[in-house]
């Protein structure tokens, strides 16, 4: 998708330069964050090694026919595909930008010439009972966007969203253009919807396997103070660091704020074909206070099981403990923290830190 992000940025640019002079929001904000060091021990034996230093610069801008937010990420340190948070890491890339030479992250732009008519670029348009609060992301199959499409807010309320991914129609080994279709409605009281993606059902070149993909959400708001979001995945993923749970899946998401607490719960798990996935069953609780305007704390709790009935197969009981706090005043974020996994073969131990400024 590198094409695809990098022209998203510059197209940005040049519609937010254009549109400079009418009414429209400004934002801006620059984070560095560093989990320090890791200390991974297992079997009696116990690496350090540098975390890395990660930092995210991100411009938003918004008025009445446009929208646009431009991220560069630029890490220290390359994440890779590893999943297992023990598994220390040798061959991460130093002073990497993104995974292919460059990272725009969540870059996109949404014009619209008429009230109920936009064209995005890259957008991700999520259903919101896709989101879960503390992963802290949506499911794939609740993003009504694509790398080009087309919305439609025909009556208050009510969302479509049809396109293509870009760079699958050009090339690609002779694979079908990715095309993806969803649809939402939501009021003061609840929001429905979902999305559809890989409409032409396209299989990986590599496995065969089908790649279609969808969902259905749901978010309840009836209750004052209370979140409830719902939905059914079919060939989607969950994967918060704690391990991945991926396939048909099922999930929720709680989010309770009231005066200076906030509570929220995870939980997502597969069925139909769990035999073969690393991980069944994904839950997490997050506990926060704040304890004025400027202090806050949190704890979270995560973990991850596997469900295989086969020893040898099954995949050892993973969890995560990760308290920490945060400090603002002005225009700046200060948050430290300390995050561990275990399981019964080993741990992690790392010590997050990041500062924040944004006006």
């Amino acid at each position: 998708m590198k094409i695809s992000k990098i022209s998203a940025a510059v197209a940005a640019f040049a519609l937010v330069s254009g549109f400079a002079f009418a009414d429209s929001e400004v934002k801006f904000s620059n984070k560095v964050s560093s989990d320090i060091v890791e200390i991974v021990s297992n079997d009696d034996d116990t690496e350090t090694e540098f975390a890395g230093i990660k930092n995210k610069t991100v411009f938003e801008y918004a008025s009445d026919n446009l929208d646009a937010m431009i991220e560069l990420v630029f890490w220290s340190k390359k994440e890779t595909d590893e999943k297992n948070p023990l598994d220390a890491d040798d061959d991460k890339d130093y002073f990497a930008i993104g995974t292919g030479g460059f990272d725009f992250g969540d870059t996109f732009i949404e014009f619209r010439p008429f009230e109920v008519l936009g064209f995005e670029f890259h957008e991700k348009l999520n259903t919101a009972g896709s989101y879960l609060p503390v992963w802290d992301d949506n499911l794939s199959t609740g993003n009504m966007g694509s790398d080009f499409g087309v919305v439609v807010r025909p009556v208050e309320g009510l969302v479509f969203g049809a396109g293509v991914d870009f760079m699958s129609a050009f090339g690609h080994d002779d694979r079908k253009p990715i095309f993806n279709f969803g649809v939402e409605y939501a009021n003061e009281d609840f929001a429905i919807g979902g999305a559809l993606r890989n409409v032409a059902g396209d299989e990986d070149e590599d496995t065969g396997t089908d790649e279609l993909a969808f969902g259905v959400y749901t978010s309840l708001l009836m209750v004052e103070n209370f979140s409830f979001n719902l939905g059914f995945a079919y060939n989607d993923a969950v994967e918060p660091d704690v391990g991945t749970v991926d396939g048909n899946l099922l999930t929720a998401g709680i989010m309770f704020e009231k005066d200076a607490v906030t509570l929220n719960v995870d939980a997502a798990t597969n069925f139909g074909n769990s035999d073969d996935k690393e991980f069944d069953l994904y839950s997490a609780v997050q506990f926060g206070f704040a304890v004025n305007d400027n202090f806050s704390a949190e704890l979270t709790f995560a973990n991850a099981l596997d469900f295989e009935s086969d020893d040898d197969k099954k995949e050892k009981a993973m969890f995560e403990i990760n308290p920490a706090v945060t400090l603002t005043f002005d225009r700046h974020e200060f948050g430290a923290g300390v995050n561990v996994f275990f399981n019964e073969d080993g741990s992690k131990v790392c010590f997050p830190v990041h500062w924040k400024y944004s006006f």
